[in-house]
């Protein structure tokens, strides 16, 4: 029986936007791995870094996490410890699937949070041109971060929400819903 949680071969809006998403985190860290590169050539054969590899690399992490992270839990990839939820599932279905739709409410009200939190930050760094880095040698704009923060945000919460659908409707058969 496959995995009522396993997005990775559905062709819904959700997991096309989620793919796409996690397919920009993994370009943009091909272009991280070649800026390193790139860097380390500059300071060992031509005593030259690359000014703000530093900034790019920490500014850089943030935005390939929320890119990726909705992909990673629309296919069971999000890290967790199962052992006890499998023992609990064995012995009461109906307890397991309870348990996985608290977590899945608990998981969309903290992504919704953090998106609805970081509005007003994302607001603010257009209005004020907000920056990070030095000024003079690099200076990225953070406003498209905020943006890429808000994203994954929302996607992450569409997706708990359409996991706590899976696991309310598994509730009502759980012969058939067992995952």
């Amino acid at each position: 029986m496959s995995d009522p949680h396993d997005g990775a071969s559905d062709k819904s809006l959700v997991g096309r936007i989620t793919a796409i998403m996690a397919a920009v985190g993994t370009g943009w860290i091909l272009v991280i791995m070649a800026v390193v590169c790139a860097d380390i050539i500059g300071r060992g054969a031509f005593n030259r870094p690359i000014l703000g590899v530093p900034e790019f690399l920490t500014f850089s992490i943030v935005g390939i996490v929320f890119l990726q992270l909705p992909q990673t839990l629309r296919t069971s990839g999000l890290t967790r410890a199962d052992v006890l939820l499998n023992v609990i599932g064995r012995r009461s279905p109906a307890t397991r699937h309870v348990m996985q739709l608290v977590y899945d409410l608990v998981g969309a009200a903290l992504f919704a949070g953090i998106g609805y939190t970081t509005w007003p930050l994302m607001v603010r760094a257009f209005e004020n041109d907000e920056f990070y880095g030095s000024t003079g040698v690099v200076q990225i704009p953070t406003g498209p971060l905020k943006i890429i923060i808000i994203l994954g945000c929302v996607m992450m919460t569409v997706q708990f929400l359409i996991d706590a659908w899976r696991d309310y409707r598994a509730m009502q058969r759980p012969a058939e819903g067992a995952r």
